[in-house]
């Protein structure tokens, strides 16, 4: 549903009332509806100022006559790395906000409910999320976090862990950051990282294999399925690059556009080869179409792999200088 701001119009406030009132529909079954309240895509590890529309919301509906609690329930994504590719998402809910509690007995002060709800909002987002002091792409504090995921377990085949470990130490790392600067770690910290070339491809080089020739072996099995599924995604992809710099002006969104638009340019495909292949070859052709989808399903499972021992082949060799760092790192912050 969508939701509109100041910066969309001053007219266009009005319209929320639709939507508003698509959500109460919702309330009334026992539905629910998520919002993103900070109504903007940052790209830093800092929680932006919220909007008052999801306590607005939430209040009115009580407020509404429908005799009927509501709560809200405070969700935080925390990524490992928001801006490439196969990073890690880890997701936090925090105590749900008894909504009643800030329903103003004077009609007329309600915005001071809207307010109290709106910072309880905040303050409990703030508890689940992982937030850094002063955010660079290259701060202190990240390269601390790219080496602490050294040691981040390899078990990649469940597309959902349960375990908010992860969370936890990224979280605790952090907070240590903020307060003090780093200043307690090792006075050449930094400068080994520079010199071992430490980037976000090496998370969980300290579980993997050291062999060397095992891991090339290991790519040069996976590279024919590679060179396939890159042919199969190549023109979705690029249709949804050319959209994203050429018809979206606001950046925010080309994120978006490339995920949703390179899936549906390429079943899009899929249907006019399936349609073509099988029309022209018969169950032949039917069956050629379908592998395209088993060489997609092949690349999720090993693409992990393959871009690590491409990108770490030659940096296996410094693996006890990676241990080394990252006990010397764990060693500060305990």
């Amino acid at each position: 549903l969508p939701v509109y701001r100041m910066r969309d119009g001053f007219k266009t406030i009005s319209k929320n009332k639709g939507s508003f009132i698509e959500c109460f529909n919702q309330f009334d079954n026992n539905g629910r509806a998520l919002i993103f309240s900070e109504g903007t895509s940052v790209q830093e590890k800092l929680l932006q100022p919220l909007m008052k529309g999801t306590a607005r919301l939430a209040i009115d509906y009580i407020m509404s006559g429908k005799n009927k609690e509501i709560y809200v329930v405070p969700m935080a994504n925390n990524y490992t790395r928001f801006r490439q590719f196969r990073g890690t998402v880890m997701t936090n809910f925090g105590k749900p906000i008894r909504v009643s509690n800030y329903v103003e007995r004077n009609s007329e002060n309600q915005a001071k409910g809207y307010q109290k709800l709106t910072s309880e909002i905040h303050r409990a987002l703030s508890t689940i999320l992982i937030q850094q002091k002063d955010y660079r792409d290259d701060s202190l504090t990240e390269k601390a976090l790219k080496v602490l995921r050294f040691n981040r377990l390899d078990e990649r085949q469940p597309w959902i862990i349960e375990d908010r470990s992860l969370f936890e130490e990224e979280q605790k790392l952090t907070h240590w950051m903020n307060l003090h600067d780093g200043k307690n770690l090792p006075k050449d910290f930094e400068e080994r990282f520079n010199a071992l070339e430490v980037d976000e491809h090496l998370e969980g080089v300290l579980k993997q294999s050291r062999k060397r020739a095992f891991r090339l072996a290991a790519m040069i099995s996976a590279a024919f399925m590679m060179v396939m599924a890159s042919i199969l995604h190549f023109l979705p992809y690029q249709l949804s690059r050319w959209i994203a710099r050429n018809k979206i002006k606001d950046p925010l969104f080309e994120n978006t556009i490339m995920t949703l638009g390179s899936i549906v340019f390429y079943v899009i495909q899929f249907f006019i080869v399936l349609v073509i292949f099988s029309s022209w070859l018969g169950w032949t052709g039917f069956v050629i179409s379908m592998s395209m989808l088993a060489v997609t399903a092949l690349y999720c499972e090993i693409v992990d792999d393959y871009r690590f021992t491409k990108f770490n082949a030659r940096k296996l060799k410094n693996w006890n200088a990676y241990k080394e760092l990252y006990d010397d790192l764990m060693k500060s912050i305990d």
